[in-house]
């Protein structure tokens, strides 16, 4: 905009004058300005310094060569306004050497000897626009820090409890909308299980205006109760007082503490009931080694005492074994012998072994059995186990007079061996954990039922490994049980052959070397073989052993495997290579997990026995 240079009047300077302390000590750039066209008339040191002009310079221009390109259009509208009211605006102005910086304006109209003027004072809002920014990223970062948390965020206004605010992961968890929870209370939305601890925890925040990880229970909006961890803070913002929130979902966590709790109860009981369950055929065993000891040989008594210790050694294997075998099926570690077998023989001889455990409970005990033969394709051993171990539960919860049957049929395509009895029941509330380990029901100090609740949970692990299922029911206490197993059957022939023993074994006197540090179990079991017709010779430890190899070579040799300096691997590399190809070698060892086997083949050892050993096994292992 084209304007003749201005000159002060007389009465400007005059007013100018009245107030020079005033405007020349300002910081903010003042600014007078003719109405009509804009020209500066006069200007304080303030404007000098910011626009780079002197002050004969600033004489000579228009506002519009003070302001920014972009905003010169607004010029005449507000000279106007604040003509005749006065005006107060942000714009930008630009200096000489073209750089701008944010500006805030008022700008009033006056007249002065007889001239509209305006007068403008300008301030440079250089840092505040600085602040603003900052905090309106500040503000967007803590937006999207607010709407990206994994964890559920609410804003609260204390006077009321209303919610201000809340973020998806809050609507996601509560189940609640934002739009039906914003201006709702936790009142309103019945969110608050307990209003006790609502109280005590309102409570500590308006005492302490914080608190950290409080547990409390929450209802969602379907009715469903959660455990939630919450941390608030109150805080205020223009003059009033917000709670804001953040609350985390533990439910999960809760219940795993609750179920290691509760492992750790069953940890704790499982010791105490193996304490007892092993001490218990440890008695009777002691009490008989001594009436062997002092018993005319061949007596009564000293019949009956090894009686007793054959059934109470027995009765340790199969608790030994049953753990063992509860491990490797929880680590999938049990490989199966399958082959073509009829489960009707396999389930008429398992049931066969108990009757008589059965009557003399004087329990009845009945079986209703297929008349077709059912060909599975089964490991024959494991599933006389799983039957033994169903009647044997049934046999430890029936008492006199109650009934048990075991019935195999078929349904389907599927094999159906049931155990029905009328004895002690499940508690409803026990039965969906049935066939857990170590599970069991209530017990009194007597613990006459004893076990150590492994028996149905290998059931299940068995029926599962071939394919099959387990079921558990029952009306309650003291009305009986029933157990179901489903087994599937082979639809078609299948061609596979049954194990053989080795053809080459020789029958007669066999000259036996027993390798073992352990001098009573090493010297009782070659007393076992002695007994069996067999030569044996006994060594204490790896050396000895691969020597009395070299000068009198054994048909057989029965090595531990935990030797001191020299292991049971070590013996039978050593006796392989130096040619002894033709001796039996067996591994004897309490190592006894399916990798223990196959570490012994690989060292050289034609069998594996696990401790400790039955006598009719070794027997038929040398005969």
């Amino acid at each position: 905009m084209a304007a003749q240079p201005a000159t002060s009047s007389p009465v400007l300077t005059d007013l100018l004058r009245r107030h020079e302390l005033v405007v020349q000590q300002s910081r903010d750039i003042i600014l007078f300005m003719r109405h009509e066209d804009g020209c500066i008339l006069e200007a304080n040191p303030a404007a000098t310094l910011a626009y780079g002009y002197t002050r004969e310079e600033l004489l000579n221009l228009t506002i519009h060569n003070l302001r920014a390109p972009e905003t010169r259009t607004l010029i005449a509208s507000q000279m106007a306004e604040a003509d005749v009211r006065g005006v107060l605006f942000e714009s930008v102005h630009q200096r000489r050497d073209g750089s701008t910086f944010p500006v805030e304006v008022s700008c009033r109209g006056v007249t002065v000897d007889g001239t509209h003027t305006l007068i403008s004072v300008v301030r440079d809002i250089t840092k505040r626009k600085r602040a603003e920014e900052a905090l309106r990223e500040s503000d967007e970062r803590l937006q999207a820090a607010f709407a990206a948390s994994p964890d559920p965020i609410n804003i609260n206004r204390l006077r009321d409890g209303a919610y201000v605010t809340v973020n998806r992961r809050f609507e996601q968890l509560s189940l609640w909308p934002r739009e039906e929870v914003l201006g709702k209370t936790a009142v309103d939305l019945n969110i608050w299980v307990d209003w006790e601890e609502r109280e005590r925890v309102m409570a500590l925040l308006r005492s302490t205006g914080r608190v950290e990880n409080a547990e409390v229970a929450f209802r969602r909006r379907d009715g469903t109760v959660i455990t939630a961890s919450m941390s608030a803070q109150m805080f205020e913002a223009n003059g009033e007082r917000f709670l804001l929130a953040i609350t985390r979902d533990i439910s999960d966590l809760k219940r795993a503490e609750l179920a290691l709790r509760e492992a750790d109860r069953r940890k704790d009981e499982f010791l105490g009931m193996l304490s007892h369950e092993l001490r218990n055929p440890l008695a009777p065993i002691r009490n008989s080694t001594y009436i062997l000891r002092h018993a005319e040989p061949g007596s009564e008594q000293a019949r009956h005492a090894q009686s007793v210790i054959e059934r109470q050694t027995q009765h340790l294997t199969r608790l030994v074994d049953d753990l063992l075998d509860v491990t490797r099926i929880a680590r999938g570690k049990i490989e199966l012998r399958r082959e073509r077998v009829d489960l009707r023989d396999v389930v008429r001889r398992a049931s066969e072994d108990f009757r008589s455990t059965m009557e003399d409970r004087g329990v009845t005990f009945r079986t209703v059995l297929s008349d077709a033969k059912l060909w599975a394709d089964a490991d024959a051993t494991r599933i006389t186990q799983l039957v033994g171990n169903l009647l044997h539960n049934a046999a430890k919860f029936t008492r006199r007079e109650d009934e048990v049957i075991l019935s195999l049929f078929v349904d389907g395509q599927d094999a159906v061996v049931r155990v029905c009895d009328t004895g002690a029941g499940i508690d409803p509330k026990l039965l969906p954990r049935i066939f857990e380990a170590f599970v069991q029901g209530e017990r009194t100090l007597a613990r006459t039922e004893g076990g150590l609740g492994l028996g149905l949970a290998l059931v299940k692990g068995i029926a599962e490994l071939h394919d099959g299922t387990a079921h558990a029911d029952s009306a309650g206490k003291g009305k009986g049980s029933e157990f179901t197993v489903r087994l599937p059957l082979l639809t078609v022939l299948d061609s596979r052959a049954r194990f053989e023993p080795r053809a080459d074994r020789r029958n007669g006197d066999r000259r036996v070397l027993v390798v073992d540090d352990n001098a009573d179990a090493a010297e009782s079991l070659a007393d076992v073989l002695r007994m069996l017709g067999h030569a044996v010779e006994v060594a204490y430890d790896g050396p000895t052993a691969i020597e009395r190899v070299r000068a009198n070579p054994p048909d057989v040799v029965l090595c531990d495997i935990g030797l001191p300096g020299m292991s049971g691997y070590e013996i039978a590399k050593a006796l392989r290579r130096i040619g002894s190809r033709d001796i039996q070698l067996f591994a004897v060892s309490g190592y006894a997990q399916p990798e223990d086997v196959q570490r012994a083949i690989e060292a050289g050892f034609d069998g594996h026995i696990a401790k400790p050993c039955d006598p009719e096994t070794i027997e038929r292992l040398l005969g």
